[in-house]
């Protein structure tokens, strides 16, 4: 691998690595001993202490994802720049929604300052929900900076140590390059307890070999090699081991995930990670389309549905259109339905006596009254899927219906009702201490 920053390359080195001018060699033995380090399960919690997330084995939660400058609008359907209003409501919408396991800051506060935005999008998640925050540190400050946040949130560094409520999501630069920002925020992840996600997000074609294999290859091989310098730093840090490998359209020039190529690379990440026992993660319910229209929905439910038969453990992408460059509040909640949709038809069909209703179909073969049946009323609502947003109304009624005759219209009349009713409540003090935090972390930039 190509190793930026020397004080990395030494840390290599001392435990074992050969080095040639920015280059390190990992010996086999060495990434297969820093493996057996990395936990099969941990555990991130709440805001308030208690246990909220599982991550490993066979077990799987949702979040949205990116780090998205433009916004969709849900009050007027218009792509803006977002701003800290527009990450108070998807923080809002990630916290009343059953669906999502933890809140990922996908709204970028363009109107804060640069060097600090990093931290605004923190606060965004950290105020306005109680749910496991997963972001993206800016180098060594920014690391630093975030794990000062979450210690105040938890009640100190040592219950943050012992109660992860923050994930760094780490993104390697293809190929086989480990940057310095990424290094230093390793090392602060590690002093911290600070679980790292640590995602490849490769370009078969154009960052990496065209065919599927070869990609797959390079991009695991960039996750061991920041995953073994995480156990170098200190042995036994949690990590999920993900990626975003994507396809080069050369046609378009574009960064593709709205393919079938896409959410193969999903499910092989998640079968290598599960023969080695570690967490694994990555991006589903994503699409290349640039609207909400038949396409994106296909996409999604086709990259969502292959991560979750793969049993990936984090499945981020929720809210993501446009190739993951624009962040949509009604895309996420529209996503949410998928995951149930998708969760029933892996549910599959439950047989026993009482499924398979021999008795019933006896006594109504001849006056076919299920209707009004007794089993058909103990079993109806448990038996069938009920979406909150899917119209199954005849076309007489939906064309009467102006107000409820799009699912848009539908989805935000729902986010409206749901950012009326948010009651959570971090605290003034709390929150006035995290603006301190940035302000300290701000000068440090002037």
């Amino acid at each position: 691998m190509l190793v930026t920053e020397k004080r990395t390359r030494e840390d290599f080195q001392k435990a074992g690595c050969s080095v040639r001018e920015e280059r390190i060699y990992i010996p086999h033995y060495l990434v297969e001993e820093t493996i057996k380090y990395t936990p099969r399960k941990f555990s991130m919690y709440d805001s308030y202490g208690k246990r909220f997330l599982s991550v490993g084995g066979e077990e799987t939660s949702f979040g949205p994802g990116g780090f998205k400058a433009p916004y969709l609008d849900w009050r007027d359907g218009q792509v803006k720049d977002s701003d800290y209003q527009g990450l108070a409501d998807e923080a809002k919408i990630v916290e009343m929604t059953d669906e999502i396991g933890w809140m990922k800051t996908s709204v970028q506060p363009v109107e804060k300052p640069a060097c600090v935005q990093d931290l605004w999008m923190a606060k965004g998640g950290f105020v306005y929900s109680r749910k496991p925050l997963h972001t993206s540190p800016f180098g060594q400050l920014g690391a630093q900076g975030l794990i000062e946040m979450a210690a105040e949130i938890m009640g100190g560094a040592d219950v943050l140590r012992e109660k992860p409520h923050l994930m760094f999501n780490m993104c390697t630069l293809s190929p086989l390059t480990m940057r310095k920002d990424m290094s230093e925020a390793v090392r602060e992840a590690a002093a911290y307890g600070v679980p790292c996600f640590f995602t490849s997000g490769p370009m078969a074609g154009a960052t990496a070999p065209v065919t599927l294999a070869g990609e797959l290859t390079q991009a695991w091989a960039e996750i061991l090699g920041h995953n073994t310098y995480l156990q170098i730093c200190k042995p036994g840090s949690p990590a999920v081991f993900a990626s975003w490998s994507r396809i080069f359209d050369m046609k378009n020039a574009t960064c593709t995930v709205g393919t079938p190529e896409y959410a193969l690379m999903r499910q092989a990440i998640t079968q290598l990670g599960k023969r080695i026992e570690v967490p694994t993660g990555g991006g589903g319910f994503l699409t290349d389309s640039n609207t909400l229209d038949m396409q994106c929905g296909w996409e999604k439910f086709m990259n969502g549905l292959g991560d979750m038969r793969a049993n990936q453990n984090l499945i981020y992408g929720l809210g993501l259109i446009s190739q993951m460059n624009i962040f949509s509040l009604e895309s996420m909640v529209i996503d949410c339905e998928m995951i149930g949709v998708i969760q029933r038809l892996l549910q599959g069909i439950k047989v026993d006596p009482s499924h398979l209703a021999y008795d019933e179909i006896a006594a109504h073969k001849v006056d076919g009254r299920f209707l009004s049946s007794k089993h058909t009323k103990a079993n109806y609502v448990s038996e069938v899927y009920w979406p909150k947003f899917s119209d199954r109304r005849t076309y007489g009624t939906w064309e009467k219906d102006e107000r409820n005759n799009d699912i848009r219209k539908r989805v935000r009349i729902k986010i409206e009702e749901m950012l009326n009713q948010y009651s959570y409540s971090l605290g003034l003090e709390k929150e006035a201490e995290l603006d301190r935090i940035i302000t300290k972390y701000e000068a440090f930039h002037l």
